[in-house]
């Protein structure tokens, strides 16, 4: 039997009432260190809407946590005190929020994230276009679907680049995509050649200075060999009824291709274009103006028609253009 409980509870309460409270476990302890809960949410920009899989790290605690489909985010645990927070995202310019999280306390921050342009598609397609004087015209046309996750009025600019050459491109609402036509003069070498095996890219800025560069893409083929009219031509001095029969040569190639033919009229020396048929298939070497009543017969007076090899990408060379007058 013990004689002296109450003396040694005494001792006991004394003891525990004395004791150094130096343990960081312990919340009495002034050396505590706790944590707390973090949670928020990212949104795009000036719209509102949630972006999902958005990475935020706390940077102090070195912790990351994973935007969900609603932009929603939580850290159940983090250390006490100051905290820089960081969002970052693929194409999306970076936001850094501080907090300072205190026992007992359940912040929330929200992150407004700005995304960089992105471009959907790209083509470059190189042109040829034979003529009598001076001497033939080369160009490729660039065109580009480019859009903002904020919006399409956040766009500032779009350029299209090849290695030092930097030309802008203006938006085209019949087309919806940006577009600009580059003449060979406009390039570094004063050919379009120099373009080709060149990794190029489309370059788009939104008005918050984001940039986005698109992936490469080359230029397939330029063509340098067309087909050449035979008939009617002026060396022939051909006159034709108003549904002319169109023949020419084919072109030295060996990749598939179709023809496009085309006629214009010529009044006061200005050519307005009245007829033209896409997607002739490479077999032919004539073709006949229409006779079945889609269009109606040439009436008299003065022409000139092309003929166009087409590659399957789009490239093309135009033919010299050959005169004749129907009567």
């Amino acid at each position: 039997m013990n004689r002296f409980p109450g003396i040694l509870f005494l001792i006991l309460v004394s003891g525990c009432a004395d004791a150094p409270r130096d343990n960081p476990i312990d919340p009495l302890s002034p050396d505590y260190v706790g944590d707390a809960p973090l949670s928020g949410q990212v949104v795009l920009e000036n719209v509102g809407t949630p972006i999902s899989s958005a990475r935020i790290v706390a940077l102090k605690d070195g912790i990351a946590a994973q935007s969900d489909s609603g932009g929603h985010f939580v850290f159940t645990r983090l250390s006490l005190g100051d905290h820089a927070v960081i969002c970052t995202k693929d194409n999306f310019t970076a936001d850094t929020q501080y907090v300072t999280l205190a026992a007992g306390a359940a912040p929330s921050l929200t992150f407004s994230m700005n995304g960089a342009p992105v471009t959907f598609s790209e083509k470059i397609l190189a042109r040829k276009v034979d003529q009598y004087f001076p001497s033939p015209q080369y160009f490729v046309d660039v065109s580009a679907s480019v859009t903002d996750p904020n919006g399409t009025a956040d766009l500032d600019s779009v350029w299209f680049e090849a290695g030092t050459l930097l030309v802008p491109m203006m938006y085209n609402p019949s087309t919806r995509l940006f577009e600009v036509r580059v003449f060979k003069y406009d390039i570094p070498t004063n050919t379009i050649q120099w373009l080709v095996g060149k990794p190029l890219h489309i370059v788009s800025k939104d008005r918050s200075a984001a940039v986005n560069v698109s992936d490469p893409f080359m230029v397939t083929r330029v063509i340098e060999y067309g087909a050449t009219p035979v008939s009617p031509a002026p060396g022939n001095g051909d006159t034709t009824s108003g549904t002319p029969v169109l023949k020419w040569t084919p072109p030295s190639v060996t990749f598939s291709y179709t023809y496009t033919l085309s006629i214009s009229r010529i009044d006061a020396g200005t050519p307005t274009a009245v007829w033209e048929t896409a997607n002739v298939s490479s077999v032919y070497e004539e073709y006949p103006y229409p006779t079945d009543g889609s269009v109606a017969p040439l009436p008299a007076g003065n022409y000139v028609w092309a003929v166009t090899v087409v590659d399957e990408f789009g490239n093309s060379c135009r033919s010299k253009e050959s005169a004749f007058v129907v009567q």
